[in-house]
C-alpha cells in the first residue's frame, strides 16, 4: 500500500497563543514573582530567649509567653519588647528591630531588574526580627538592708 502525501497543499501550523508565547509568559510570571515573592512569605517567626538563670518569665510586647529557655512564634510586624523577670533578679529589657529578610531581598533585586514596583516589602514575610534570639544574664537583686542609724 502506498502512503499518500499532500505535495504542494498548505497546512497552517496549529501551535496555540501558549506555545508561541511561552518564553514571554514563563518570564513574566517570573518578574512577578521575583518582585512579589514576600507575599508568599510567612507572617510569623521563630524567636527564642534564654536566660541565665533559666526559669526566668518571659513576656513579649507585655504578654507572658512562658520561661526560659523559650521558643515562640512572633509576629514580623512590627518591634518587640521582651522582658524577662525572675524573683530575686533584676528585671531586663530588650527591644528587636526588623531587617529585610531573604525573601525581602530577593524583591529588592527583582523589582530592581524588572523595574516592577516592590509589591512584596509590604508584606509580613519581606522582613523578619532581629535578633531573632536573645540571651540575658539576670542580676541578683540588691539586698534591702535595714540598718539601725547609729545615735
Amino acid at each position: 500500500m502506498k502512503a499518500k502525501t499532500n505535495v504542494g497543499v498548505y497546512m497552517p501550523s496549529k501551535t496555540g497563543f501558549l506555545q508561541k508565547h511561552a518564553r514571554g509568559l514563563g518570564a513574566l510570571v517570573c518578574a512577578v514573582y521575583l518582585s512579589g515573592c514576600s507575599l508568599f512569605g510567612g507572617s510569623s517567626q521563630n524567636f527564642a530567649v534564654s536566660s541565665d538563670p533559666i526559669g526566668a518569665t518571659v513576656r513579649i510586647n507585655g504578654q507572658q509567653v512562658g520561661v526560659t529557655p523559650l521558643q515562640h512564634q512572633v509576629s514580623r510586624r512590627g518591634d518587640l519588647l521582651v522582658e524577662v523577670e525572675k524573683s530575686g533578679y533584676k528585671s531586663q529589657f530588650r527591644q528587636t528591630s526588623r531587617k529585610l529578610s531573604s525573601l525581602g531581598i530577593a524583591d529588592v533585586i527583582g523589582g530592581a531588574f524588572l523595574l516592577l514596583p516592590l509589591i512584596g516589602l509590604v508584606a509580613p514575610g519581606a522582613w523578619e526580627q532581629d535578633p531573632a534570639a536573645m540571651g540575658f544574664s539576670l542580676e541578683p537583686a540588691a539586698a534591702s538592708s535595714t540598718s539601725t542609724p547609729a545615735p
